[in-house]
């Protein structure tokens, strides 16, 4: 497994960077006219700005809160093509950026000590495309098979295409339950603040068990 992520240490491919300093300048470029344009979208655009950074490397950001709340005022297929596109962007900044960001000590480790990059290691060997849509639709963890992705080279066109085919439908499928539910504002934030707040505590337990272990 070291093996694999010493794969990602050199600087990122060239190629991606660019790609990805343009499709961000893109995104939010984007982003803001539709903004003024059509206010009336507004929370489409909102929803589609947080789940880049929501689906960017190992977010602590939960992606729900922000559907559930989309979809309290828009269609469930405009809700699951702006999570998409938001996904799409966060892959492509993924493929210029996971490489540094894993290879960081603290952040290897973790990865090393993890029964889920084992398990998606020995199935990406046999069907790439395949583990790519399930950890995408289903609610698993997905940064296995990013990373594994990134590390083998995968083709950028085949890991975005495997990520629309899984999330257009999960994301429409999740907008529909949250106009089932509706539930209110105040409980998607404090949803959000409090899966953050876990993500985050996480975060600071694999920092210090690392350090305990440095020690």
């Amino acid at each position: 497994m070291s093996e694999t992520l010493s794969t990602l240490g050199g600087p990122p491919n060239r190629r991606y960077r660019l790609l990805a300093i343009a499709v961000g300048v893109l995104a939010i470029v984007g982003a803001g006219v539709l903004w003024v344009a059509l206010p009336d979208r507004r929370p489409l655009v909102g929803y589609f700005l947080y789940a880049i950074p929501a689906h960017l490397l190992i977010s602590v950001l939960a992606n729900e809160p922000a559907l559930f709340a989309a979809a309290k005022v828009a269609p469930p297929a405009w809700v699951a093509i702006a999570g998409t596109a938001g996904c799409v962007v966060a892959a492509i900044l993924d493929y210029a950026l996971i490489g540094w960001f894993v290879n960081h000590r603290l952040i290897k480790t973790e990865l090393d000590d993890s029964r889920g990059f084992q398990v998606a290691q020995r199935f990406f060997a046999r069907a790439p495309f395949l583990l790519i849509v399930v950890s995408a639709f289903f609610p698993l963890p997905f940064y296995p098979a990013k990373i594994l992705a990134i590390a083998r080279d995968y083709p950028l066109p085949r890991f975005v295409a495997a990520v629309v085919l899984a999330r257009i439908p999960r994301f429409y499928l999740l907008a529909l339950a949250g106009q089932k539910v509706k539930a209110p504002g105040g409980a998607l934030v404090s949803a959000g603040v409090a899966l953050a707040l876990i993500g985050g505590w996480g975060i600071w337990r694999t920092v210090r068990r690392n350090r305990q272990k440095k020690t």
